[in-house]
């Protein structure tokens, strides 16, 4: 497959970087696209279920091959060594347990054997970040502890040598020197025999002797001893855990090829991150595709539906897309192919057993070829590849030479690869062959496009019809000479001046059209969600209503039961009431009771009638918090119409609606209605401009008809300028009795008002 002319290793390289092992990392530079479906599908699952994972720990893993079959010929590893075979084995358990959801990925990490933890917990005990713990054995622990022991008595006995006062005057320095390990004196050359001792060199400039002090050689030659007997201690231990390594060589061979394939999985995972998954089948189908290694904030998607067709013809202006067209489907393949989601919206693919490219610079100074010459043995060698499951891409195809010729060499090789390839896409300028395509079956054109208005290229991708090359506009644009270019244009068929000019009213209408359907989708979508709030806060309206309902009842209920039982007392008063008529005052008392139970009896005639609350509709009598009274006529979204008895209507929120309690005719209102509530009152009023009188008024009519609309709160915009109108709405609001409270919004350009 020709990876090299798509940039397909560039993708590789993004690979790469985003593995945790070095033997991923090796996989991952290695990797192809795949011709065989079965493996196809296989690479693209085992991507979908790292992408499902949310975490694949492999930080820690290191490639131990090398070491552990080091181990087994009977080398024995350094403590580094050791201390990455542990970590690799500790991270390799940790994700075999991370993959036991998926399938393919855990049926690659039962190759992990958990089984290796001991080991990792033998070297651990032995082997920390100094090298090999003291507590490694019983022996090294008493070793060390003599070897510390036996460096402070050497060190006592040449202090006390060194502040002596025959030797402290032939000393250089005072300090105590090392020498082939050797504790020493620095000793003035001229007074070498005044120290006895051996001497264990000298200074470079020869006035420095360097001498062991007699009274400490068989403290040293103590300390030399148990240094040995140390170093052949930690080489014994050393051995011995190696030796446990080299018993697992297979397994933790095996261990690392598994680690490498899930870190290669969890790389392809991360590059694809965001992209849906592709469906393998007989078609391409690439719905917003863009270019994967293109800055995806500035990369333009293009729709590449190609159903049906074995052939498509790219044409358009130069630096118009094309070529980035060219290479998004080749990459897009490739990608697929190697296991890797390309960026796209939507994404259908069948299985190519090979990628064809020709694409860029196709001089060769070696063998003396020519752009032409060049690009005709590239497509030799595609001719002689081509099969039937073969996309071929050839970027401005027979161009380079004379264009009659040219054209018509391209119809040819373009109509042989219909017949040999599963798909081909060039790229051309020729009309002949805009054309071909026009006209023959299995084939179809796409264009690309220049703004109309700036002579930008677009980088969109139009299937079904040919692009213009707009080369002069491009010239222009880029700078030639105006005089050159309108010379040019006198010297162009004006046929082909009138079809590149209807070409471009068509591109231009498309494009308006498609900016109409995109804003009406757009529109469509708001009122639709603008619909579902509006609905979701109805329900909330009624079911607060509901609950409002329910508490009024109970505490009518609650009411009722209490008049019940006073009425109840008051009675039994009464009666003992009249039982004591015979005393004096039996009569006031009688009259008082008498009074109370009347007035407990108005009481109860007025609750018991109370009607159990349900929801209001059509025709229901009700009245509002702000004296209207009056029948409904009709209910949408949160509010309800209202005819009075006077026949005018007013529309008002369903909140501020209760049932009238049952009257059969309702009093005159205390305050006439003389203008309707409108449903569709604004909750913004803009008095900018005016003076402020006319303000005033304003705001005292927009307050009223939100009031009776049942708005909570309005806004009224009125700037800052020189400060009279805001003075003067916010004085009206303050006067208005509807008005509850007010506050300043937008730097002091906007009052907020809360209404009763």
């Amino acid at each position: 497959m020709d990876t090299a002319a798509l940039e397909f290793p560039a993708i590789v390289a993004r690979l790469v970087a985003g593995t945790s092992t070095p033997q991923g990392a090796a996989l991952a530079a290695a990797l192809e696209p795949s011709p065989r479906r079965d493996e196809v599908e296989r690479r693209q699952a085992l991507t979908s279920e790292a992408l499902a994972l949310e975490d694949l720990p492999l930080a820690g893993i290191d490639d131990v091959a090398g070491d552990a079959a080091l181990a087994a010929r009977g080398g024995t590893l350094q403590p580094d060594a050791l201390r990455r075979v542990a970590s690799t084995i500790r991270a390799a358990i940790a994700a075999r347990a991370a993959t036991a959801t998926g399938v393919l990925l855990h049926e690659i990490a039962t190759a992990i054997d958990p089984n290796l933890a001991p080991v990792a917990d033998g070297i651990e005990r032995a082997i920390d970040d100094e090298g090999v713990r003291d507590t490694a054995s019983p022996e090294l622990r008493r070793l060390r502890r003599e070897l510390r022991a036996g460096q402070e008595r050497v060190a006592e006995a040449l202090g006390r040598l060194a502040r002596t006062q025959g030797i402290q005057q032939h000393l250089q320095e005072e300090f105590v020197a090392y020498r082939s390990g050797r504790p020493v004196f620095a000793v003035k050359a001229s007074d070498r025999r005044s120290v006895p001792g051996i001497v264990h060199g000298t200074s470079d400039s020869g006035r420095t002797v360097f001498v062991e002090p007699l009274e400490v050689v068989e403290l040293s030659n103590a300390h030399a001893e148990t240094v040995a007997a140390e170093r052949h201690e930690v080489d014994r231990i050393l051995r011995e855990l190696s030796a446990g390594v080299g018993a697992r060589a297979h397994d933790l061979i095996a261990l690392v090829e598994a680690t490498a394939q899930l870190d290669l999985a969890a790389a392809c995972a991360q590059l694809s991150r965001g992209n849906p998954s592709v469906e393998v089948g007989d078609v391409v189908r690439l719905l917003g595709v863009r270019h994967p290694l293109l800055d995806p904030r500035v990369a333009v998607p293009i729709d590449l539906d190609l159903d049906g067709l074995r052939a498509l013809v790219i044409s358009g202006p130069n630096t118009g897309g094309k070529t980035v067209a060219l290479k998004t489907l080749g990459l897009a393949a490739l990608m697929h192919q190697a296991g890797l989601r390309p960026p796209a919206r939507e994404a259908t693919l069948p299985v190519f057993d090979d990628v064809l490219a020709d694409i860029g610079d196709r001089q060769s100074i070696e063998m003396s070829l020519s752009t032409f010459s060049g690009h005709v043995a590239n497509l030799i060698g595609m001719l002689e590849r081509a099969g039937e499951r073969s996309l071929v891409l050839v970027d401005e195809i027979a161009s380079g030479t004379d264009p009659v010729e040219g054209s018509a060499l391209a119809q040819a090789l373009v109509a042989r690869l219909v017949r040999q390839a599963r798909l081909t896409v060039v790229t051309t300028h020729y009309p002949e062959l805009k054309e071909w395509a026009s006209r023959h079956e299995g084939a179809a054109n796409a264009a690309t496009a220049l703004d109309p208005q700036t002579h930008e290229p677009l980088y969109t991708l139009t299937l079904g019809r040919p692009g213009t090359s707009h080369a002069l506009q491009t010239a222009e644009r880029l700078g030639l000479d105006p005089a050159v270019v309108a010379d040019a244009r006198t010297r162009i068929d004006p046929e082909r001046l009138e079809i590149a000019a209807l070409l471009a009213q068509t591109q231009a209408a498309e494009r308006a059209a498609g900016e109409a359907r995109d804003a009406a989708v757009e529109a469509r979508e708001r009122a639709r969600a603008r619909e579902r709030e509006l609905q979701r806060a109805l329900a909330r309206v009624e079911a607060s209503a509901e609950r409002e309902r329910e508490r009024a009842r109970e505490e009518a209920e609650r009411e009722l039961a209490a008049a019940r039982a006073e009425l109840q007392a008051l009675r039994d008063e009464l009666r003992a009431a009249r039982r004591a008529r015979r005393e004096s005052d039996a009569d006031r008392a009688l009259g008082a009771a008498a009074d109370r139970v009347r007035s407990a009896e108005r009481r109860f005639r007025e609750l018991e009638p109370l009607p159990v609350l349900a929801p209001l509709a059509v025709g229901d009598p009700v009245e509002s918090d702000v004296g209207v009274r009056g029948t409904i006529a009709s209910i949408s979204a949160g509010g309800a119409e209202v005819v009075g008895p006077g026949g005018q209507r007013v529309r008002i929120a369903l909140s501020r609606l209760r049932p009238s309690r049952g009257r059969e005719e309702a009093p005159a209102p205390a305050v006439h209605i003389h203008a309707a509530a409108r449903a569709d009152v604004s909750d913004e009023l803009d008095v900018r401009g005016r003076r402020a009188q006319d303000a005033r008024e304003a705001v005292r009519a927009f307050v009223d008809d939100a009031a009776l609309a049942g708005l909570q709160q309005v806004r009224v915009v009125h700037g800052r300028g020189t400060g009279a109108v805001r003075d003067a709405v916010r004085d009206e609001l303050d006067r208005h009795p509807l008005v509850v409270r007010r506050e300043a919004e937008s730097n002091d350009g906007a009052t907020l008002a809360h209404l009763r």
